[in-house]
């Protein structure tokens, strides 16, 4: 399809995720290796991310973010009125015993609120920065998270699930 805007595969395996701009409140599920789509699901407002781990599938929307079973693509929880997160930033850690999904906890300051989708309950939030944030991603494990805010001097490394700062990178200083 040329207008695909949003392609994300479950690592190696042949699930892949995509959405087109054609039909961007729709995401569609396919083993690519057989050509057949598995599901499709449609939601209120344009999708702006996806992300896969072996036990979640995240879908990112402007005020809300869904999340699924990937064993069976079924629905289990919804978080809505989420803050308003444009760019549809978010990470889902890759360690499927510690499935942590990060996300904007506000949209005029750098608040990052860390979901665990395995158990689905909020296990902290962190005051990361003064700014929004610009990006976040977990380390391999999803035992620590970073984060970047807008102004993009300070990266920040927090431990998870506590929420402790561990480190601090500052551009040009050593």
């Amino acid at each position: 399809t040329p207008d695909v805007y949003i392609v994300e595969r479950l690592f190696s395996s042949s699930l892949v995720v995509v959405v087109s701009l054609s039909i961007p409140r729709r995401m569609n599920v396919y083993h690519f290796k057989k050509g057949t789509e598995i599901c499709n699901y449609s939601y209120s407002n344009n999708i702006l991310s996806v992300r896969l781990n072996r036990q979640r599938l995240v879908v990112c929307l402007e005020e809300s973010v869904y999340i699924h079973n990937i064993k069976d693509m079924k629905l289990l929880k919804t978080l809505l009125n989420t803050p308003s997160n444009p760019s549809g930033l978010c990470a889902l850690s890759i360690n499927h015993s510690n499935s942590y999904l990060a996300y904007p906890g506000s949209s005029t300051i750098g608040e990052i609120i860390v979901y665990d989708a395995n158990n689905l309950s909020t296990l902290t939030m962190i005051p990361a920065h003064d700014s929004p944030l610009a990006a976040l991603t977990f380390n391999s494990s999803g035992t620590k998270l970073a984060s970047a805010s807008e102004r993009g001097t300070v990266i920040r490394v927090f431990s998870i699930p506590e929420g402790q700062r561990l480190f601090e990178f500052r551009r040009g200083m050593k």
